[in-house]
């Protein structure tokens, strides 16, 4: 397992909220599914983005990045359709965290209008994502899942990565946001006989928007990743507002 492939995992973490940046993306109280197709679904109050909008915002982030691969709402439907059937604790060791995990977990956000850039460099991966909720019940989940704020007991678990059993440390960080809500998740991935691969999640909301950024790398420290990716989430809520 290379460093390089461990960093593509924020791909499928960002489609989860869950507290472990390394099966990211990120992400309290038990977290509700959202309502079956069958019952009706109550439309949140307030503005939301539109496809286009959300895909301007992320464009914005990425900038004049070359190596960025952008992914609209379109494309993204499906993925979400997809991963709101998965689980959240993705066989993390010792059962009480996993546990844990799959309590503060949201799979299913289905209920927004979503964008996606994923950006590959050298010693850093990032992944953002931007969400414009369109139930309430999405954002229900959402805000409960960001009151986690303590995971004494799990800072240190073992995460299955296609198959292999990873030991992961993790604690969250206290960082200020402009957003309503926010939760920052440092995770530390032994990759290796002195390798480790460092994730950063940050994870806010504010209003009917929801922001996931995603920062990993092998050689940058954790504090360094941190301040880096909440600096972009909150320039993700001011490019929101400036639509609005």
């Amino acid at each position: 397992m290379t460093k390089r492939s461990l960093w593509l995992l924020p791909l499928a973490a960002t489609l989860l909220l869950t507290g472990c940046a390394g099966n990211d993306n990120a992400d309290p109280a038990t977290v509700e599914s959202s309502p079956a197709p069958s019952q009706k679904q109550e439309q949140v109050s307030g503005k939301t983005l539109t496809a286009d909008q959300v895909k301007d915002v992320v464009t914005k982030l990425v900038g004049a990045d070359s190596t960025a691969q952008v992914l609209d709402n379109e494309v993204m439907k499906p993925q979400l359709e997809q991963a709101k059937n998965m689980t959240g604790s993705n066989g993390i060791k010792p059962e009480e965290c996993a546990q844990q995990q799959e309590k503060y977990t949201v799979t299913d956000l289905t209920g927004t209008v979503a964008a996606s850039a994923t950006i590959q460099g050298d010693s850093t991966g990032k992944v953002i994502q931007v969400f414009s909720i369109t139930d309430a019940q999405t954002r229900k989940n959402i805000s409960e899942a960001l009151k986690l704020s303590d995971i004494e007991g799990c800072e240190s678990i073992s995460v299955s990565v296609s198959g292999e059993a990873v030991n992961t440390d993790r604690q969250i960080l206290d960082l200020d946001s402009t957003a309503d809500q926010a939760l920052t998740m440092a995770t530390q991935m032994k990759v290796g006989a002195e390798q480790h691969l460092n994730s950063v999640a940050v994870q806010a909301l504010d209003g009917n928007n929801f922001v996931l950024v995603t920062f990993s790398s092998g050689t940058v420290e954790a504090p360094l990743l941190a301040g880096e990716a909440m600096k972009l989430t909150d320039q993700a809520f001011a490019e929101i507002k400036s639509l609005q």
